[in-house]
């Protein structure tokens, strides 16, 4: 990464991440999250509602990753930027967690979208539909 870079900032669950911005094709929402390949669970946990999807190119076509908010871009400069602590990255299941990026003095994670991407099995479980996700009605 060089010197005067932009970062999208997204939420997965709790948490706030970040990506190189230039990895990202497009920002997904609906039915065309479904149909491209989406992960909804990775290294990165799980959406509470999974609203949006960050897609990016691997081995020649789209997949995306499933997240609850798109919070923007910022752009930020080299300055601004932490390696993984060898620690944290020995502890992690994961080696797509490639620094920090300090906004706003807060650390917020680096991750390499296709790199994640790439780390989950390529087998997903369907969609599901709006009355699967409707809460069994109480009588």
């Amino acid at each position: 990464m060089t010197e005067g870079f932009e970062i999208m900032l997204f939420q997965v669950g709790s948490r706030c991440f970040a990506s190189d911005v230039d990895r990202i094709r497009a920002i997904l929402t609906g039915e065309a999250v479904n149909e491209t390949k989406p992960v909804r669970t990775s290294a990165l946990g799980s959406p509470f509602i999974a609203t949006r999807g960050l897609a990016v190119e691997q081995d020649g076509e789209l997949r995306t990753l499933v997240v609850d908010q798109v919070l923007g871009v910022r752009s930020i400069t080299a300055s601004e930027l932490r390696p993984m602590p060898e620690v944290a990255a020995a502890c992690l299941r994961s080696q797509a967690f490639i620094g920090f990026a300090m906004v706003d003095e807060v650390p917020i994670v680096l991750v390499d979208l296709p790199m994640l991407i790439e780390e989950v099995p390529h087998r997903e479980l369907p969609a599901a539909t709006a009355a699967e996700m409707r809460p069994p009605d109480a009588e």
